[in-house]
């Protein structure tokens, strides 16, 4: 037999379901209502966040590589021919003035030498001989001549016509033995002959000296081709002595490095190695127009080198800027609004923002040249920029 539902439970049951009914429309009503209520946009200014236009570094100063040669060349020529009988200096030793390099077998000269002074000798001798010839035969005519005026005075006195005359003419004849002794002097001749022996002398010995390769200058010894034993032709090249008190640096740049150091008058310049430190240069020369067949401009250093450390045929690096140069106005990456090719910037003017046209340069980590466009302690906009309109009002909060 079935137990039957008191009336009670059966009116609680009832309720239930009422609720639960209830319950289910209500919130398929409130589900309706969310889905078509309308978005709130908010009014008033965009918010943007600003920071002012400042210099950042782009980096170290931009180089380049420049070849060293000594300020001052001099190429060292035979003067001598012969053999190589000693060589003292080696190619890159340092030389003074006047100090031996090599020395050439002279022994021909040597014997030339002897000859002159030979020569020079009996020219001597001759021009003596005749000196002392000359003197006895003109003292002799001369007191013959003195004799003669003597016995003319005497036959003036006794008045013997013939004797007169006689004695006149032997006067006449003594005196004219004497001026043809004069005219016909060898001496002049002989002098000449002694003067001559005396030059070829000297420059025998001027020539000596030749075979003793001695450096022109202070400087270092460079493409010294001579060796001992080898045989030297006068007017053939011994070497190249180069002065490094004074050095000439050339660079090779392009138009951009060009453009760079015109107007400048000194760069300064390192040795990789560390051989030097910074050394300033001065800008002695820079090509107006480029070589039409590299396409580059030849710029050239001149640098003071008093204690050598600067060696000629070696690279050096040029420094075309300064650190200060690369300190450049530069703004974040982030900050740039890219419309196709150009670019742009907004800029805090009042309460508005205001749209940029700018060129830019380098990168440098997160900061980018700005080569136009802005200027230094503009309020660049670095926040919100993207969602602006050019001279759009804008609101700044807080960094």
């Amino acid at each position: 037999m079935k137990r039957q539902a008191s009336p009670i439970r059966k009116v609680w049951k009832s309720i239930g379901i009422l609720m639960a009914a209830a319950l289910f429309a209500a919130g398929c009503s409130n589900s309706n209502e969310a889905a078509v209520e309308p978005s709130v946009t908010p009014s008033g200014p965009k918010q943007v966040k600003v920071e002012a236009v400042e210099k950042h570094s782009m980096g170290t100063p931009r180089e380049q590589i420049g070849e060293v040669s000594a300020g001052f060349k001099m190429e060292m020529i035979s003067k001598a021919s012969g053999e190589v009988v000693e060589r003292v200096k080696q190619n890159g030793d340092t030389v003074k003035q006047g100090e031996v390099i090599a020395r050439i077998s002279s022994e021909r000269a040597d014997i030339q030498l002897e000859g002159a002074v030979t020569q020079l000798q009996l020219a001597r001798e001759a021009l003596d001989a005749n000196n002392k010839t000359v003197q006895i035969q003109r003292n002799k005519l001369e007191s013959d001549i003195k004799e003669a005026e003597r016995l003319f005075k005497e036959a003036t006195r006794s008045q013997d016509e013939n004797v007169t005359n006689q004695a006149r003419e032997t006067v006449r004849l003594l005196k004219q033995q004497l001026a043809a002794m004069d005219a016909a002097n060898n001496s002049v001749q002989l002098e000449a002959s002694v003067a001559a022996a005396e030059t070829n002398l000297k420059d025998l010995r001027l020539s000596l000296g030749d075979y003793v390769i001695k450096a022109p200058s202070n400087g270092v010894l460079t493409n010294l081709a001579i060796r001992e034993g080898s045989l030297l032709q006068a007017g053939s090249m011994i070497g190249v002595l180069q002065r490094v008190d004074h050095v000439v640096i050339t660079v090779k740049l392009s138009e951009p490095g060009a453009d760079l150091v015109r107007g400048k008058k000194e760069l300064f310049f390192y040795s990789a190695d560390g051989s030097f430190g910074k050394t300033k240069a001065r800008v002695n020369s820079l090509d107006l127009f480029a070589n039409p067949d590299t396409r580059m401009f030849a710029m050239e250093l001149e640098a003071d080198n008093p204690e050598g450390l600067i060696k000629p045929g070696t690279r050096v690096h040029v420094q075309l800027t300064t650190e200060e140069e690369e300190n450049v106005i530069a703004i974040p990456s982030l900050s740039v609004v890219r419309e196709g090719d150009e670019s742009f910037a907004f800029v805090l003017n009042g309460k508005t923002a205001e749209k940029r046209t700018i060129q830019l340069g380098r990168m440098n980590g997160p900061y980018q040249e700005v080569l136009s466009g802005l200027a230094l302690g503009d309020q660049l906009v670095v926040g919100g920029q993207h969602q602006l309109e050019a001279n759009e009002q804008v609101e700044i909060i807080a960094k």
